[in-house]
């Protein structure tokens, strides 16, 4: 228990309340008219936002089907001109997992430029790099570099904290067909959570290994494919072309695998129904906003011949901490 208080100065300038308790030992709390770091009491952002920025489901939208709400577009200029649409943007992105940004500046490099922009940096580096380029390769040792059908997946789910904004710049889309198509997994995770409990219980517990070794670069991890905070569903990581299969053999009984993989198919049943996805035919300008611990992405085949090199279909990606978009919204709130 508290036996005494007393105001007064620690070190210069810092005010503080000094707390005595019962055992002997003293407790220095900073005090809010001045704040933990001196610069004054913040007010608490609006509740929903606050709660959007902490990936609450309560105030998040599961969308099992494209509505013009999920898919609405924001212009650009309007964007980064006004900070109320800044905050509408942001918000919708957290609150559907998936926002559309048309007019985009879109010659080569241009995201980084635009990232600035809407503020939100610094960028997330990883094996790729600040920015990365997809376009079509003769010889790729990635699919996303091919020209075939790419199912929908998350990005590198072998990192320790897998990258969760993901912006995706089409700078040029010129060849017939590559349709990209998103699908929320949050919803298709509940609907197995509200249908089907074993099977959710199997996809929250059971740890998937998944191993990533291009050029100069060996990845490795091991995470369920549906992590939770509390009750929340939190983070999904599916990637199905990096699942290291040999070392789930090795790790699980054949039994535990069987009823895994069962459920792991009815989940890639509803993920990949088209019904279920946002399906769109990018142009160039276009930038597309994704929660990547949320929303999977993929792409339709699209037809091309050996000696195009990217030119006409030139695609570029890059990554952001969610904690510097979060950042970014709640600091308008309250500025």
């Amino acid at each position: 228990a508290v036996v005494s208080t007393q105001s007064g100065h620690y070190g210069r300038e810092d005010h503080f309340v000094s707390l005595l308790w019962d055992d002997g030992h003293t407790g220095i709390i900073p005090r809010s008219d001045r704040g933990a770091y001196g610069n004054g009491y913040k007010p608490t952002p609006s509740l929903k936002f606050y709660d959007l920025s902490l990936r609450k489901n309560s105030v998040q939208t599961f969308w099992e089907s494209p509505t013009g709400e999920v898919t609405k577009r924001f212009q650009y200029e309007d964007v980064i001109s006004s900070c109320e649409k800044t905050k509408e943007f942001l918000a919708h992105f957290m609150e559907y997992g998936l926002a559309f940004l048309s007019n985009t500046p879109h010659q080569p490099d241009d995201l980084l430029q635009i990232l600035k922009d809407l503020k939100v940096t610094p960028y997330w580096d990883n094996m790729f790099g600040v920015l990365s380029k997809v376009s079509f390769q003769n010889d790729p040792t990635n699919q996303a570099f091919n020209n075939q059908r790419l199912a929908a997946h998350t990005d590198m789910p072998y990192y320790t904290q897998t990258p969760s904004v993901y912006f995706f710049h089409c700078v040029a889309n010129e060849l017939e067909g590559g349709e990209s198509f998103w699908s929320d997994t949050f919803s298709s995770v509940q609907h197995i959570r509200e249908t089907d409990p074993d099977m959710f219980e199997l996809l929250t517990s059971v740890q998937i290994p998944f191993r990533q070794y291009p050029k100069e670069w060996h990845m490795a991890g091991s995470y369920p494919t549906v992590e939770l905070m509390g009750d929340d569903i939190y983070r999904v990581r599916d990637c199905c072309f990096v699942i290291d299969t040999f070392k789930f053999i090795q790790d699980y009984s054949p039994d535990i695998r069987a009823r895994w993989w069962q459920a792991y198919r009815y989940l890639r049943q509803l993920m990949e129904n088209p019904a279920r996805s946002v399906q769109v035919k990018l142009e160039g300008g276009d930038l597309v906003v994704i929660d990547n611990w949320r929303v999977q992405h993929g792409r339709n085949a699209f037809s091309v011949s050996k000696d195009d090199q990217g030119g006409r279909r030139a695609m570029e990606v890059s990554y952001i901490e969610w904690s510097h978009v979060q950042n970014r919204l709640l600091k308008m709130e309250l500025d």
